[in-house]
């Protein structure tokens, strides 16, 4: 399976309304066995995952699978955010980590799962998992609906990193 192919994939499971998401994982990441990034589309609808490898992390088609999920309102820019903030005092957190490891320009990442996502242990919530990999420990923020407002925070300094 190729990007393009994922790509297309997303696009058509979006026209038929199928329940879908996906995943960038890193070569450290806690839901990787593999020594590649891959990246994981999922299509919950019909309980299928599509995969793709590479040596490289995949920013810019995440980015774009990020708005094409979520809507264009997911990636602001600092003047169209400024009267929303993170509702969640673990996203706070999260940000705070995020900032000081780009900082350091140490390559971080997050997952947002699903209800129903595989990899989602609280399968009716909604869950932002932060993998800090300088101090090893995971944070995550639970939530009952889309957490859009905290994930427009956090998409916007994952795609800023330097990767």
């Amino acid at each position: 399976m190729t990007i393009e192919e994922i790509k297309k994939l997303a696009v058509q499971f979006n026209l038929e309304y199928k329940k879908w998401h996906f995943h960038i994982l890193t070569p450290e990441c806690q839901l990787n066995d593999t020594d590649k990034y891959v990246l994981v589309l999922e299509n919950t609808t019909d309980n299928k995952e599509y995969c793709v490898y590479s040596d490289e992390p995949y920013m810019d088609i995440g980015k774009e699978l990020v708005q094409l999920l979520h809507g264009n309102d997911v990636i602001k820019s600092k003047e169209e955010k400024k009267d929303l903030d993170p509702a969640s005092k673990k996203v706070i957190e999260i940000l705070k980590r995020a900032k000081e490891l780009t900082e350091k320009n140490i390559f971080w990442h997050h997952h947002m799962l699903f209800p129903g996502c595989k990899f989602n242990k609280h399968q009716d919530k909604w869950v932002i998992v932060f993998e800090d990999p300088e101090k090893g420990n995971i944070i995550e923020s639970v939530s009952d609906l889309e957490p859009k407002n905290d994930l427009q925070y956090i998409e916007d300094l994952f795609y800023k990193q330097k990767k």
